[in-house]
């Protein structure tokens, strides 16, 4: 119904700048607003204590509302002649800019805000001058004067980088990011925010997390991604209650207001847009009553209750005609025409949409002037950003230099280490020789006790040599026991591996056992199955019923041929479900009974045949039951009944080759991806019965005879109808 986009981003604006409104010189008190209103009742002398305590006030009292700090900037300014420090009169002046700035009164915003700068700039107060030329920047990016703002937001941002003021700077970044969103550069703006948050939340500045979070919020939603918006604006708004913040909370209740009636969820847009006008009332916040009433208008337009849409629309389009924002007057007037056209008022309809057209020309001029703007802009950044990365560089080469100096130092360091070790090593070799010479002594003397002990050693070798007799009897012993030792463990140890291996020997045969045991019990599970596919429910129910129908139309004798032909499918059937193998003969002709009632059930709509290799004695080979039945089944039920098709047959064929039987399946039937008439078909029989099957057993025949057993259906070449291979090994009885 209306463009969102724009009254968003002007509630946006007036989440930033209070933060940098300047310090007032002395120990200033922080204390709360009673404490404060106390201690102005006990100063009533107008002087620079009385003013300091007044600034304060008014500094508290602007978190609850513009009008309430007025007052106090205004009573500073009435006694300035008597105070010597001009800082007291800048703040005073900056405080009453702010105030008429979040009332709109944007003109006597400038005019205060120049005065404080004015002043600044005469006593040297970096900071005070700093922060004016920030407020001055927001005033004119309020009024989407947005290269004067970005100008004054330049010179700021130097201000705050030399004063090192980190937190100032990630405001005036945050400020310079809204810009660039304004003029939609997204990327640019992004980047700034993106400084901007980490330092707030370094600092725990919770207005400047805030209302940054709000800003990437806004790209978002001009990106049309509602819902990281959403998300982005409710962390804002969590951040904002928190502290109380009523302006921020009526700012982030609106931008809610507007991304669900965006969304055209018109309920949460009406929840958040009362909480909106009820805040900024309460601050006398008009233009963003605007946006507020225009975006509650919106919301009971989608609910069509057109009575309260048309009044917060006229609303909204009055306060914008006493302000003079183009953005409510366009968007407010469309929305008046569409209401009147719901209420079938086509004057009405016809005056709001000359309005719109009015309006909305007047913007786009604006606009196109922006674009103009904005490249200039882009030009004094970048020439701002050259600089800055001019500055780094200088910097970083006098790092490098003193990192330089610093090696120097440390060679020398290096080197009078090297020859105080050098004069340690002298040393030390000094007393090595000394050592040496030492021990030469120590040896001399050691010789001659040694001449004395060989002399005593003669003696003694006469009295060894009788000991070594002694010692190799004893030896002798001691080897013949130690050898019956080893024997005896060697005899051990060789019984000991004996039971281990036979122990190993009785543990594989079990396991052969076990795998034996686990391959019958899966080919009679894979059988099981292959007898529930043969003789299901539904199968033997509709054979039942045939043979009923015979029976009521008196066609005894085709009752009769059905009833003998399924005793003797059954019995069959039963005989070869104990037997993992059977002889051909027997399944050949199961197959053939199963195949001729089936088409006796469908009233004889197909025709069959089987042929036999003349090579092939059937009594003389074992086959596996019932494996190749399914394969007729799914030709019967899924290739040919319900597919209307006139010369229907089914072909069964058996050939030998080597070892090796060949069983073919073919039909001419709808082939694997045709579709037949389901009507026709037990609807319960949707998936081909037994293929899971035939391929369960096909594995098990290849684990007991490697590589002798396959299984393959596929297309015919004529896209008419499917043919199955099994092959088989060769088994005689």
């Amino acid at each position: 119904m209306f463009n969102s986009k724009s009254c968003l981003l002007r509630i946006i604006f007036a989440s930033i700048g209070l933060t940098i409104i300047g310090l007032v010189p002395g120990n200033a008190q922080t204390g709360k607003i009673d404490s404060l209103t106390q201690l102005l009742k006990t100063h009533a002398q107008k002087d620079q204590k009385r003013a300091q305590i007044l600034l304060n006030l008014g500094s508290e009292n602007m978190r609850l509302s513009p009008k309430l700090a007025l007052p106090y900037a205004e009573e500073v300014l009435s006694f300035q002649d008597n105070m010597k420090d001009k800082t007291y009169i800048s703040n005073a002046h900056r405080m009453k800019g702010i105030s008429q700035f979040y009332l709109s009164m944007y003109p006597e915003a400038l005019e205060s805000l120049n005065k404080a700068l004015s002043i600044d700039n005469a006593v040297n107060n970096a900071v005070g001058t700093a922060a004016d030329l920030s407020n001055i920047g927001l005033v004119y990016m309020t009024q989407s004067k947005f290269a004067e703002a970005l100008k004054y937001y330049l010179e700021a941002l130097q201000k705050h980088e030399v004063l090192k003021n980190e937190l100032n700077v990630a405001i005036t970044l945050t400020n310079i990011g809204t810009v660039h969103n304004e003029m939609s550069d997204y990327k640019v703006a992004m980047q700034n925010y993106q400084r901007a948050l980490p330092i707030f939340r370094k600092y725990k500045h919770a207005v400047g997390q805030s209302s940054t979070l709000t800003n990437i919020g806004t790209i978002h939603f001009k990106n049309n991604n509602i819902d990281e918006a959403i998300k982005y604006s409710k962390m804002s708004l969590a951040i904002t209650d928190s502290i109380g913040d009523t302006r921020g909370s009526a700012r982030e209740n609106g931008n809610l207001s507007a991304y669900y009636s965006k969304l055209r969820q018109s309920d949460l847009a009406l929840k958040y847009g009362f909480k909106a006008i009820e805040g900024n009332e309460k601050l006398s916040n008009t233009k963003s009553l605007g946006f507020n009433m225009q975006n509650i208008s919106d919301a009971f337009y989608q609910q069509q209750d057109y009575a309260k849409a048309k009044t917060y629309g006229l609303n909204a389009l009055k306060i914008a005609r006493d302000l003079d924002v183009a953005e409510i007057k366009r968007d407010a007037s469309l929305g008046l025409s569409e209401i009147y056209h719901a209420l079938k008022a086509p004057d009405s309809t016809l005056f709001y949409y000359k309005l719109f057209k009015e309006y909305g020309d007047s913007i786009s001029n604006d606009k196109k002037k922006n674009e103009i703007t904005r490249m200039g802009m882009k030009y004094e950044f970048d020439k701002t950003e050259a600089i800055y990365k001019q500055k780094q560089v200088l910097a970083e080469g006098q790092l490098k230099q003193n990192q330089l100096q610093l090696a120097l130092n440390n060679a020398e360091l290096q080197r009078g280490l090297q020859l105080r070790n050098l004069q340690n090593a002298l040393l030390e070799n000094e007393k090595l020789v000394r050592r040496e010479k030492e021990r030469q002594l120590l040896i001399s003397k050691n010789n001659e006790k040694l001449q004395s002990s060989k002399l005593n050693a003669l003696s003694q070798e006469q009295k060894l040599n009788q000991l070594e007799i002694r010692q190799l009897w004893l030896y002798g012993i001691l080897a013949i026991i130690i050898l019956a030792s080893v024997l005896i463990y060697i005899l051990n140890l060789n019984r000991i591996r004996r039971l281990r291996f036979a122990n190993i020997l009785q543990r594989q045969e079990a396991e052969q056992s076990t795998l034996k045991l686990e391959y019958q019990y899966q080919l009679s599970e894979s059988e099981l199955r292959a007898i529930r596919s043969q003789m299901n429910p539904h199968f033997i129910f509709n054979v039942l019923n045939s043979i009923e129908s015979y029976i009521m139309d008196n066609d005894k004798r085709t009752a009769s041929r059905l009833i003998q032909k399924f005793a003797s499918l059954s019995r069959l059937i039963l005989e070869n479900s104990t037997k993992s193998l059977v002889p051909a003969d027997k399944e050949w002709k199961s197959l053939q009974l199963y195949t001729e009632l089936e088409a006796m059930r469908y009233n004889n709509s197909f025709t069959y045949s089987f042929v036999l290799s003349p090579d092939i004695s059937l009594p003389t080979i074992l086959l596996p039951p019932m494996l190749i039945q399914p394969l007729i089944e799914n030709s019967i039920l899924h290739g040919i009944i319900g597919a209307g098709i006139p010369d229907a047959y089914i072909a069964v064929a058996m050939q030998r080759s080597d070892q090796t039987l060949l069983i073919t399946v073919t039909d001419n039937g709808i082939g694997l991806h045709g579709k037949t008439n389901r009507t026709v078909i037990n609807v319960n029989k949707e998936k081909s019965i037994g293929l899971k099957s035939i391929k369960e057993r096909i594995d098990l025949i290849n684990t007991q005879y490697p590589g002798s057993a396959s299984f393959s259906i596929e297309q015919r070449a004529d896209q008419q109808g499917t043919i199955a291979h099994i092959s088989l090994p060769l088994l005689s009885q």
